[in-house]
């Protein structure tokens, strides 16, 4: 009998054949969660459990695995236990890796130990590699031949090291003098080389040195390339990532009740970073009966239309609901309006889809103008319910009204001002250590001030509209940015915009490149009283 060239599958032992548990190695990175596959995306939206590497960001991990979820750090070998005992629970497991786990040399040793235990319950999802990454964001053609070194393992021997016209070496930065010895043997001390710190990231720095101008830096990976793409005069036609217009910039985004995750995304598109400051927190109603009686209403048939004003308002009932035992269903013969895209896509997370929405602008008093007039002959009930915050909404109670409709608001939440941020974001807005500040509403610009003090008059402004700038001129702030159209991605672009404006003032007046926030600071000058 002939051997078979495939070996056989490992066979599954008895305390997982019956179970519906699994478990997947997703890759992701390297330096940007974002560059998650689809695949991987799906594997962590439908996960129990998730384990992480440790250096990993499990706040951005959270916004993109389910509620329920639970997220452990990693504690190496010891993963192994955690992931079969889940899967012998019925769970589904995925081990999180800021990489490829293919590809990396360094990655745990607990693929091998679970692939060879969990049999068909395992899978893996490949992640962007590390090396085919650093020539990306390194902006390095590759030549026809290329290879890898992993000197985090180990630095070879000169003689031991690759020969391709491009070779992509991976270090730790304390050991950068160590490597660039070796690699003087091979390429020579004056030999060009392309260095590369903290890749994927918006800190990400690049230089074109030569080995004998290599020196150590911290532990943290470090990346060089050498080969015929690395020089100045062909990166700089490639260069894609470091000249993004808000490349490293610090932007501060305060929020009210309105999500701002959308806005974040097109700030990132551009190179920045952004911290969200909230500025307002959702509060319960003072008082529960009112809501209580609304949401009996509902269920009873009391409502022929439900109108959302806002994303809270539909989260306010749908908590409501779940309370009683009850779900989305339970307003199947109820019609629903929405005013505002984030509360359309609130519904859609509940499987509802709103039968009327403003066309001509999502405003309440634009929905009021094209509400349907009750009749009396078709309409079997004239009463409609307005859940929304403790500020009424006038115009559209006093426009259904006029249509002849019986208005029912009740508060479903409150809107007060949050507490301060802490004291270092406190102290850097005041010290200009953000680069920028994009506000999205007059009431962002009051409650900003009002828990964080003003921003630093270094730092770059940004409205979203008319109403918004001119809370800002009367709190003192010069707006330096005003969006085209009052959006997220509008206000966004103008920022980029400016920054691109003034990164060509610079060069084109011989100044080096900075940032708002790398201003010159002034010394303070010590105060010597009298008689001392």
């Amino acid at each position: 009998m002939t051997e078979s060239l495939y070996p056989m599958s490992p066979a599954t032992p008895p305390e997982l054949e019956a179970t519906s548990g699994s478990v997947t190695f997703v890759g992701s990175g390297p330096g940007d969660l974002g560059l998650l596959t689809l695949s991987g995306s799906r594997a962590l939206r439908f996960a129990d459990v998730i384990v992480v590497d440790p250096d990993m960001d499990a706040e951005h991990v959270r916004t993109l695995v389910s509620a329920h979820a639970q997220i452990r750090c990693s504690k190496g070998d010891g993963d192994t236990g955690l992931i079969l005992r889940s899967i012998a629970q019925g769970l589904k497991v995925v081990r999180l890796h800021g990489g490829d786990y293919f590809t990396d040399a360094d990655a745990d040793s607990v693929l091998s130990e679970v692939l060879s235990q969990a049999g068909l319950h395992a899978n893996v999802v490949p992640g962007v590699n590390r090396w085919s990454a650093a020539l990306s964001y390194g902006a390095v053609t590759a030549s026809a031949s290329f290879a890898a070194l992993d000197a985090i393992l180990g630095i070879p021997a000169a003689q031991e090291w690759p020969s391709a016209a491009t070779l992509i070496i991976r270090a730790r930065g304390a050991d950068s003098r160590s490597l660039a010895e070796t690699a003087s043997e091979r390429f020579g001390r004056d030999g060009a080389v392309l260095s590369l710190q903290r890749m994927g990231t918006t800190s990400q720095s690049s230089e074109l040195t030569t080995w004998a101008a290599l020196t150590d830096t911290d532990d943290a990976e470090r990346f060089f390339i050498i080969g015929p793409g690395v020089d100045d005069s062909h990166r700089n036609r490639f260069s894609w990532f470091e000249r993004k217009p808000l490349f490293d910039w610090r932007i501060v985004v305060p929020r009210t009740k309105d999500d701002v995750s959308s806005l974040v995304e097109e700030l990132d598109h551009y190179g920045a970073t952004s911290e969200i400051v909230a500025t307002m927190s959702i509060e319960p109603p003072r008082t529960e009966q009112a809501m209580e009686k609304a949401v009996r209403g509902l269920v009873d048939g009391r409502y022929l239309w439900l109108v959302f004003t806002s994303p809270h308002a539909v989260t306010a009932i749908s908590e409501r609901l779940q309370e009683y035992g009850l779900d989305s269903r339970a307003l199947s013969g109820v019609s629903l309006a929405a005013v505002g895209s984030g509360t359309t896509e609130a519904l859609a997370r509940l499987g509802l889809v709103p039968d009327l929405t403003p066309v001509v602008e999502n405003t309440t008093g634009a929905l009021a103008n094209e509400f349907p007039a009750y009749d009396d002959l078709i309409d079997p009930l004239n009463r409609v319910l307005v859940p929304s915050a403790d500020v009424a909404v006038e115009p559209l109670l006093v426009g259904l009204g006029r249509l002849g409709w019986d208005v029912e608001e009740v508060t479903a939440y409150r809107t007060v001002r949050a507490a301060p941020p802490p004291a270092e974001v406190r102290d850097d807005i005041k010290t200009g250590m953000f680069d920028a500040v994009v506000f999205t509403s007059a009431t962002a610009v009051r409650n900003m001030i009002g828990i964080a003090g003003k921003p630093h008059a270094a730092t770059v402004v940004a409205a979203i509209g008319p109403a918004t700038a001119a809370a800002c001129d009367m709190h003192g702030m010069h707006v330096d940015v005003l969006a085209d159209t009052p959006t997220f991605e509008s206000v966004a672009e103008g920022l980029a915009r400016f920054a691109d404006r003034r990164r060509a003032d610079q060069v084109s007046a011989g100044l080096p490149v900075t940032k708002p926030s790398q201003r010159k600071r002034r010394k303070r000058r010590k105060v010597v009283e009298a008689g001392q």
